[in-house]
């Protein structure tokens, strides 16, 4: 089928019960409605992005269709596949109620445990922050004129990188990360089950005092809100000068 560029065409997707809990990964998005049909549960409303993303393509034996005179056809078929089913349509964030287990992600000291995985998304945000070499850092700010860094707090990673927060970005390589809240993630990716969030950030952020940066192999490390500092060539000389100052 043809491409919807202008977003009239509505889709749906149908999943086995038994795999109701991978329907955990496309919760957040509000816009969706689900319906119950003996062992099947249907999603409906979704747009051309979300019915080709990762997450929806990483539902095991999810099956897409899309909608057209109400019957449902298979993705890039052109003959119908069933009518609509007529079902009750809920918002899926009331018709799938999450129910969180305890955390452990061997940092929480509590019984029980799920697994924090980082996987990649296609879900667009923007980026607040990035991550550089202080060799870069220090050739850019050497000549950039004042304007660009004054919306920018930094602070220094390990022994070689810096954190900077705040937009616009700087126009030098790095890594860039966006936010839920205090979380911040490499862009493109996000937690497979995003519901756990604010439960990550009771247990490990409660008081609101760090920001938690996550990595892509699932690790994770604090950097204090305090710590910042406004990004300039002299605050980039101290502090390289006399590291220890923002311990």
């Amino acid at each position: 089928m043809e491409k919807d560029a202008g977003g009239s065409i509505v889709y749906f997707l149908s999943i086995p019960q038994a795999y109701k809990n991978d329907l955990a990964r496309i919760r957040q998005w509000t816009n969706l409605k689900a319906g119950f049909d003996e062992n099947i549960i249907w999603i409906r409303d979704l747009n051309y992005q979300q019915v080709y993303s990762t997450e929806v393509r990483s539902i095991p034996f999810a099956t897409a269709y899309y909608e057209k005179g109400n019957q449902l056809y298979l993705l890039d078929r052109k003959l119908p596949e069933r009518n609509v089913p007529g079902l009750l349509w809920t918002p899926i964030d009331r018709a799938l109620p999450v129910k969180l287990p305890s955390l452990n992600h061997n940092y929480f000291g509590i019984h029980d445990t799920i697994s924090i995985t980082m996987v990649p998304s296609d879900r667009e945000t923007d980026a607040v922050a990035m991550i550089v070499s202080l060799d870069v850092l220090s050739h850019y700010i050497e000549n950039a004129p004042a304007v660009r860094l004054e919306k920018i707090r930094w602070a220094v990673l390990g022994s070689n990188q810096a954190f900077l927060l705040g937009t616009p970005l700087l126009p030098i390589p790095g890594t860039t990360v966006w936010s839920r809240k205090d979380l911040l993630f490499p862009t493109g990716y996000d937690f497979e089950l995003h519901s756990v969030s604010d439960v990550i950030q009771k247990k490990i952020n409660p008081g609101r005092d760090s920001w938690i940066l996550w990595d892509t192999d699932n690790s994770y490390q604090l950097i204090s809100k305090e710590s910042l500092v406004p990004l300039s060539r002299s605050s980039f000389r101290v502090t390289i000068t006399n590291p220890l100052q923002q311990s």
